[in-house]
């Protein structure tokens, strides 16, 4: 992706993008931050050209404040921030940009401490944001809370970590969405897609309402369908039906 954005190759780019619509992406997550100095240009050149091929919003994901405003500025629709965290620094240069260009945010359990090390703390930093958030008028239905999903390579203890995070968040904090990148979780481990694919059925199982994942994995997403159905989140089946169809 780095290459053909680097390269301004639009065919590739469109190809990609429209495969993840058809797959049932809800989000084309727009990553432009590897190329540095070009990566305002790039993003407002990418964002312009791509809107018109596909119907599905984006997220814009990078940690340069001025490269997401030149996203959210450009992006016709509502779009996804990707990411706000408890920084001061974070806060200082993304919140006037969620004010003004009221897009849906992801949030990051993260402050000035560092990652946190318990449940509660990641509790305390969603807490603070969502509230942070509201004040300013974003509505509790366009805020999702990311409890970080760390590697259990790193540590053996962070899927379990990541795991009553998202439990107490949902208890505590029900009217706002969760959202995890799952694939963090096996990061440098043999049979990744094995271990993602267990990870989401258990995140799903504790309230998560949204997952950053290749829309292209049919397994994870055939997974993703039969958890979904088996929770009684999918109405006459309709989706896991669809997808099942598919293969």
């Amino acid at each position: 992706m780095f290459h053909a954005l680097d390269q301004k190759d639009k065919k590739y780019l469109v190809d990609q993008a429209q495969k993840q619509e058809k797959a049932g992406a809800s989000y084309i997550d727009l990553n432009t931050a590897a190329l540095l100095e070009k990566e305002v240009k790039t993003l407002k050149w990418a964002i312009s050209f791509l809107q018109k091929e596909v119907k599905i919003p984006f997220s814009i994901d990078t940690p340069n404040p001025e490269a997401m405003e030149e996203g959210l500025k450009n992006h016709k629709g509502q779009a996804l921030l990707n990411s706000l965290s408890g920084e001061t620094r974070r806060i200082k240069s993304i919140l006037p940009l969620v004010k003004e260009y009221k897009p849906r945010v992801i949030v990051l359990c993260l402050d000035d401490d560092g990652l946190p090390k318990t449940a509660d703390k990641e509790l305390a930093i969603a807490k603070k944001m969502i509230s942070l958030l509201e004040k300013e008028g974003v509505s509790p239905e366009d805020i999702f809370i990311d409890p970080l999903v760390r590697p259990i390579g790193v540590d053996q203890e962070s899927g379990k970590l990541f795991l009553e995070s998202l439990e107490k968040i949902k208890k505590n904090l029900p009217s706002v969405k969760t959202i995890a990148g799952i694939s963090n979780v096996s990061f440098g481990l043999p049979r990744r897609k094995l271990i993602n694919r267990v990870f989401l059925i258990l995140a799903l199982q504790r309230g998560l309402d949204a997952a950053i994942l290749d829309p292209l994995d049919k397994e994870i997403l055939t997974t993703l369908g039969s958890v979904e159905a088996l929770l009684g989140k999918d109405p006459a089946l309709k989706k896991y039906l669809k997808q099942i169809r598919k293969i």
